[in-house]
C-alpha cells in the first residue's frame, strides 16, 4: 500500500480516532512537495480549501446560489413540488443537485434533510465538480454507514437523474452508448429501497434550446436536441419499471415540458402533466421513440414554474390543512409546524382562523381536548403577550384541555388516535397497498405501506415475523392489528 500524504507527524502523536489507515497496513509513503500540495492535494476538484464543507464553520443562510430560470431550475422546481416537511431524500448528481437550490431560495431548507451518498445528511449539498459535501450539514458519516442507512429504507424520497426512458419506465445511467460504460454507482442500492422516485432529465439532449423569458408563465422549445431520451429500447436496464410496479414504488419522470408517471394501471408510462406554451404533438409526442399513455385527466404544469422570482410554495399547506378533528375521541391536532408570527397582524390572523376551524365542532360538541405541534414555531420577540392573548382566548372558548408537543411526539399521539384498525377498510387498503393487484403484499409494501400509512418503522425482524405465512387479504386484519400494537 502506497499513502501520498501532505506532511508527516510523529509516531503517536495522533488520537487514534484520528487514524483511518493503520500504520501496519501503510508500505511505503509519499510525501507531496509544499510548492505541488495544491494540484495533489486539493479539497475539491475547484477548491483548495473551504472550512463550511467540512463543518469548521457555517455560512449564512442567505448564500444559497440561486439558479437562472432555465430548463435545470424548471426541472428542479417542478420535481421540488413534491418536498414534504420532515422527509429525508436523496439527491442524484447532475439535474437533482437544482432541488436544493429550489429548496433554498423557497426557504424549504430546514424543513426536510437533504442527503448525498458520500455521507451527508441534512444542509445545502454542494454541485457541479463539488457534488458530494454540503455547507452548513447536520451530520457526515462515512459513505458505507450512508449506504447502510438507504439500503434498510431510511429514505422518504429519491430525486435521480436518467439518460435514457423505455416506455415500460425502464431507466439507463449506466451505459451512454453501445462502446461507453460508466457504471450505475450508488444508483441501484438507492432506487431499489425507496418508495418515491422522481426520475429528472431533459426532453431531448445536445442541441436543446428554450426559451423562458419568466413573464408570461410558459416555456417555448425553439430547437430540440438531436438525441431522444425517451426511446423504444435502453442501452442498458438499471431500473426495471416493471420491477418497480410489482414492489410498490411510485415512479414520476419530470422534465421541462412534461411529466409522466409509471403505474401498475398501463404496460406503458402515462403522460399526467404539460407544460403552459407547449405543442403535445409537436413538442412531446413527435419527440419520443413510442407514444405513451395521455391521462383523460392531464393538466398544465404550474405557470410558477416558469415565473421569475419565488414561487412562494407552502410547504406545510393551508390552515385548515393542518388541522385534523378526530370525531370517535372529540380530540382535535393542530400542527403550527414552521409557521412563524411577524406581527400582531399575523397573530390576529392565526387566531381568528383557528377560531372559525373549531366553532362548528365545539358549537355541536362541546369544548375539544386538543394537541398542537410546536417544532420549528417561532413567534417575533415582543408578540409574546398578544400570543398569549390570542391563545387564552381560543382555550377559554373551545378547549378542554391541551396538550403541546415536538413533531415526534406529535405524530404518535396523533396517529395513535387515528390509525383504529377497526375505523379502516381492510379490503380498500389492502387492493391500495397491493399495487400490482397479485393478491398478495411484498415484505417492501407491507413496509412501505404501514409507514406512509401509520407513521410505524417496521424492524427487519418484525417484518420477518409479520410476512412469514406471507401477506393476503385473509391474514391482512391480523397483521394490521399486530403492527398497531406498536401504539399500545
Amino acid at each position: 500500500v502506497l499513502a501520498q500524504v501532505k506532511r508527516i507527524c510523529e509516531t503517536g502523536s495522533l488520537s487514534s480516532r484520528s487514524v483511518g489507515v493503520p500504520g501496519a497496513m501503510v508500505d511505503c509513503v509519499c510525501v507531496v512537495d509544499e510548492s505541488e500540495q495544491d494540484i495533489y492535494h486539493p479539497m475539491s476538484y475547484t477548491k483548495r480549501n473551504d472550512p463550511v464543507l467540512y463543518g469548521k464553520i457555517r455560512s449564512p443562510a442567505e448564500d444559497v446560489p440561486k439558479l437562472p430560470l432555465n430548463e435545470r431550475k424548471i426541472i428542479a422546481r417542478r420535481a421540488s413540488l413534491a418536498l414534504k416537511p420532515g422527509k429525508v431524500i436523496n439527491l442524484g448528481i447532475g439535474l437533482p443537485e437544482g432541488i436544493a437550490s429550489v429548496a433554498g431560495e423557497e426557504g424549504q431548507l430546514q424543513y426536510v434533510t437533504l442527503t448525498t451518498e458520500p455521507g451527508v445528511f441534512g444542509g445545502f449539498p454542494a454541485a457541479g465538480r463539488e457534488f458530494g459535501p454540503a455547507s452548513n450539514a447536520d451530520a457526515l458519516v462515512e459513505m458505507n454507514e450512508m449506504f447502510d442507512f438507504y439500503d434498510g429504507g431510511g429514505l422518504d424520497m429519491c430525486f435521480l437523474g436518467a439518460a435514457q426512458i423505455s416506455p415500460q419506465g425502464d431507466v439507463n445511467v449506466s451505459r451512454m452508448s453501445a462502446e461507453k460504460l460508466i457504471g450505475p454507482g450508488g444508483f441501484i442500492d438507492i432506487s431499489q429501497s425507496t418508495r418515491n422516485i422522481s426520475f429528472l432529465c431533459t426532453f431531448t439532449a445536445k442541441g436543446l434550446d428554450i426559451d423562458c423569458d419568466g413573464a408570461e408563465g410558459k416555456i417555448t422549445i425553439i430547437k430540440d436536441g438531436k438525441i431522444k431520451k425517451f426511446v423504444n429500447q435502453v442501452h442498458e436496464r438499471t431500473f426495471s419499471g416493471r420491477e418497480a410496479v410489482r414492489r410498490g414504488q411510485k415512479v414520476y419522470f419530470v422534465t421541462e415540458r412534461a411529466v409522466f408517471r409509471r403505474t401498475a394501471s398501463h404496460d406503458v408510462i402515462e403522460l399526467i402533466e404539460i407544460a403552459p406554451g407547449v405543442d403535445l404533438q409537436k413538442d412531446i409526442l413527435d419527440q419520443m421513440e413510442f407514444e405513451p399513455v395521455i391521462s383523460p385527466n392531464l393538466k398544465q404544469m404550474d405557470e410558477r414554474i416558469f415565473r421569475q422570482g419565488k414561487m412562494e410554495i407552502e410547504l406545510f399547506g393551508e390552515i385548515q390543512d393542518r388541522v385534523t378533528y378526530h370525531e370517535g375521541d372529540h380530540v382535535i391536532f393542530i400542527d403550527l409546524t414552521g409557521i412563524s408570527l411577524a406581527s400582531e397582524d399575523e397573530v390576529g390572523w392565526l387566531g381568528r382562523s383557528l377560531d372559525l376551524i373549531l366553532q362548528p365542532i365545539t358549537n355541536e360538541r362541546g369544548p375539544v381536548d386538543a394537541i398542537v405541534n410546536y417544532d420549528s414555531f417561532d413567534c417575533k420577540l415582543g408578540l409574546e403577550e398578544a400570543y398569549a392573548d390570542a391563545i387564552e382566548a381560543l382555550s377559554n372558548r373551545h378547549y378542554k384541555s391541551v396538550k403541546r408537543y415536538s413533531f415526534n411526539a406529535f405524530r404518535r399521539a396523533k396517529l395513535k388516535s387515528m390509525a383504529r384498525v377497526e375505523e379502516w377498510d381492510a379490503k380498500s387498503l389492502f387492493r391500495e397497498w397491493d399495487e400490482d393487484s397479485t393478491g398478495d403484499l411484498s415484505p417492501l409494501q407491507l413496509r412501505q405501506g404501514v409507514r406512509e400509512k401509520f407513521g410505524v418503522r417496521l424492524k427487519q425482524a418484525e417484518l420477518d415475523a409479520l410476512c412469514k405465512d406471507g401477506v393476503t387479504l385473509h391474514n391482512f386484519t391480523d397483521i394490521l392489528f399486530a403492527v398497531m400494537s406498536k401504539f399500545e
